[in-house]
């Protein structure tokens, strides 16, 4: 049966997803970053070398924020049995402008690392981390994040290509989203007043929505399995 890989956002790792509660029997794996060859990888090569962690025939993949992007790309290759982005984009036009106006600039080249983490004490704000452990963990996100990961990331994001919506994608996303707005379209599933962090910030409500997903990928999976040997 299929096993569900979590990717993370940028800079993040597991801690994201630790306060979901999943149903039991569906496996599940936290892909972990590796570091970009050099600043101007391509996004579609660099899921190559994350193929050795996804090692189950028919995955489930769920990417969060960047990992969205990531988990799309990894589509294109695996071909996999569901692909759930949570706060992430699933088209480059769903990217706000004032993004790519400034990534015109090259600004994520050549800031100051310092400079770009000094935003941590007004993070919070914008990614709707609400507790003392969100804000915390928020915190240490951005300051432990390495300087080469940061800047390959924001110049692919940047820099995506993706134009169509991804056949079957499922997309979860916060109404309240400040980081990345909601950008509607059919299909999409809407968490009132969820932030860019509602993984965390309403986990409860996460965790029950894609349970539900994942129960119904289960059964349908179910149906599709061949009959046992010698049954009519």
């Amino acid at each position: 049966m299929s096993k569900a890989y979590f990717i993370s956002g940028l800079g993040a790792d597991w801690r994201m997803f630790q306060y979901l509660k999943l149903p039991e029997y569906v496996p599940q794996q936290y892909v972990e970053w590796v570091e970009p060859e050099h600043i101007d990888e391509p996004l579609h090569a660099y899921v190559h070398r994350l193929l050795d962690q996804i090692t189950d025939p028919d995955p489930i993949l769920v990417g969060m924020s960047y990992g969205g992007l990531v988990a799309i790309e990894l589509s294109k290759i695996l071909r996999p049995r569901k692909t759930i982005l949570i706060s992430s984009l699933a088209t480059r036009q769903a990217l706000p402008a004032i993004y790519r106006v400034v990534g015109r600039t090259g600004l994520h080249r050549w800031m100051p690392l310092k400079l770009m983490q000094s935003v941590h004490p007004i993070a919070p704000l914008f990614f709707g981390a609400h507790t003392k452990q969100e804000k915390q963990l928020l915190k240490r996100a951005i300051l432990e994040i390495d300087e080469k990961v940061l800047r390959w990331s924001l110049g692919q994001l940047l820099a995506w290509p993706q134009e169509e919506v991804l056949p079957g994608l499922v997309q979860i996303h916060g109404t309240r989203d400040r980081i990345l707005p909601l950008n509607d379209r059919p299909g999409m599933i809407k968490i009132k007043h969820g932030g860019h962090l509602m993984v965390l910030h309403q986990a409860d409500e996460i965790s029950a929505t894609l349970s539900r997903i994942l129960e119904e990928t289960w059964i349908k999976a179910d149906t599709l399995l061949p009959p046992p040997a010698g049954s009519r």
